[in-house]
C-alpha cells in the first residue's frame, strides 16, 4: 500500500512540476517596491467587528513551490512573486504602501500579511525586514490582531519569541496549510510535503508563546469525489479543533492558472466544490465548535465556474451568507437556503464515487 501511494505521489509531483514550469513562463515582471496586492475588508477582530488589511508582499515565493517537489497541486501563487529576492528596503516599501490604506480607519484593526509562501522563511523575508514590519505594526495602537503565514518548518522558539516580544499582547495567529488531517490526502492529492506530526509540533511551539494557529482546511483537492472531499474537510475541522487551533479557515479550491487542478479541470476531470458542500461543512463545523475557535470562509471566485458554485441562480445569496457567517459567527445565516439544484448536488454525493464521472 505504501509503495502504491509513493508511486502515485511521484506521478502527482511530476505533473505539478510541469505545471509550475508553465506558470513561471507567464509570470509578469513586478515592481519590487510595490506589493502584489492589498485590500480592505470588514472582519471579525477578536470578538468584535472591525477592519482587516490584507497585503500580499512580492517575494521570490514559496520555497516548496520553487523546489524539486513542485509545490501544491492547486496553487499558482508563485505568480505573485518576483524573479530575484527584493532587498529589505524594497520589502519595507511594499508594506508601508499597503499600510497607507488604513489612514482613515478606526480600531479594531487586523493585519494579515501574505507572501504567497512563508513570512517566517528568512529567504523570503530577511529577518531585518520582518522585525521592522512588526515594529511598524507595534507602533499602531489601533491594530489588535496580526495574522502571519508560514509552513511548519520555519516555526521555532527563536523566531516566535522575537515576534511575540515586538508585538506585545496583541492577538497573533500563524496561518498554516494543514489542508487535510489525512497524511495520504495531504501528500497524494495536494503534494504538501509535510506530515501531520510537523503541524502538531509547530502548533505546540506556537502555544508556548501564546500564539494561535489558523489552520487552512482545503475543500475538494483534486482526486477526491465531492462526497469524499466533504467528509475529509469535516473530519479535518473536528481534528483541528481537538488539537487546539484558534481559527479554521475553510478554503474551497478555486481553479488557478497553470496548476495540476487547471489541467484536470480543462479536461473535464475536476469540478470545484458545490456551494452546497461548503454550507454543509460550515454547518457541521459550527455545530461542533465552541467560542474559542473561529471558523471563517471566503470562497475565492465563489459563484464562478473556476470557484465553488452551484447552478448560478442561488450562488450570490449563498456566498454572501458564508461571508456574513465569517464575520458574525452566527450559524443561523447558513440555514434555510434552497434551490432546485440541491437535488443534483445530492445525486452527485450519492453516485459520483461509483460512476467515476465528474459531474460538471
Amino acid at each position: 500500500m505504501e509503495r502504491n501511494i509513493a508511486e502515485i505521489n511521484e506521478v502527482v509531483q511530476n505533473a505539478t512540476i510541469h505545471a509550475r514550469g508553465n506558470s513561471l513562463k507567464h509570470r509578469k515582471k513586478r515592481d519590487p517596491t510595490r506589493p502584489a496586492a492589498r485590500w480592505i475588508t470588514e472582519a471579525r477582530v477578536g470578538r468584535e467587528r472591525g477592519t482587516a488589511l490584507a497585503v500580499v508582499l512580492s517575494t521570490i515565493g514559496c520555497a516548496h513551490a520553487r523546489s524539486d517537489s513542485g509545490g501544491c497541486t492547486m496553487c499558482s501563487y508563485l505568480l505573485d512573486g518576483v524573479e530575484e529576492s527584493p532587498t529589505p528596503e524594497q520589502i519595507l516599501s511594499q508594506f508601508r504602501l499597503a499600510m497607507a490604506e488604513l489612514e482613515s480607519k478606526s480600531a479594531p484593526l487586523s493585519i494579515k500579511i501574505y507572501t504567497s509562501g512563508s513570512f517566517l522563511d528568512p529567504d523570503e523575508i530577511p529577518p531585518i525586514a520582518r522585525s521592522e514590519i512588526l515594529r511598524i505594526i507595534a507602533e499602531d495602537k489601533r491594530i489588535r490582531e496580526v495574522v502571519l503565514e508560514s509552513r511548519p518548518e520555519y516555526i521555532n522558539d527563536q523566531v516566535l519569541s522575537g515576534v511575540r516580544s515586538i508585538l506585545g499582547d496583541r492577538i497573533i495567529e500563524i496561518g498554516m496549510g494543514l489542508e487535510s488531517s489525512s497524511d495520504t490526502v495531504r501528500s497524494v492529492c495536494i503534494n504538501k510535503n509535510f506530515d501531520l506530526n510537523a503541524f502538531k509540533i509547530a502548533l505546540k511551539t506556537a502555544k508556548n508563546h501564546n500564539i494561535g494557529i489558523r489552520a487552512y482546511v482545503l475543500l475538494k483537492p483534486p482526486l477526491l469525489s465531492e462526497r469524499d472531499a466533504l467528509l475529509d474537510a469535516t473530519k479535518t475541522i473536528q481534528e483541528a479543533k481537538a488539537l487546539g487551533v484558534t481559527t479554521v479557515s475553510l478554503n474551497p479550491v478555486n481553479v488557478q492558472k497553470d496548476t495540476l487542478v487547471e489541467k484536470l479541470w480543462s479536461k473535464g476531470r475536476y469540478r470545484p466544490p458545490w456551494l452546497w458542500s461548503v454550507l454543509e461543512v460550515l454547518r457541521n463545523a459550527g455545530s461542533g465548535t465552541d467560542r474559542w475557535m473561529k471558523i471563517v470562509c471566503d470562497p475565492v471566485a465563489g459563484g464562478k465556474q473556476r470557484g465553488a458554485h452551484n447552478c448560478g441562480k442561488c450562488d450570490t445569496g449563498i456566498v454572501e451568507a458564508i461571508r456574513q457567517f465569517s464575520i458574525s459567527q452566527d450559524s443561523t445565516v447558513l440555514q434555510n437556503h434552497t434551490c432546485e439544484c440541491i437535488s443534483q448536488w445530492k445525486h452527485v454525493l450519492k453516485h459520483e464515487d461509483f460512476a467515476l464521472v465528474v459531474h460538471r
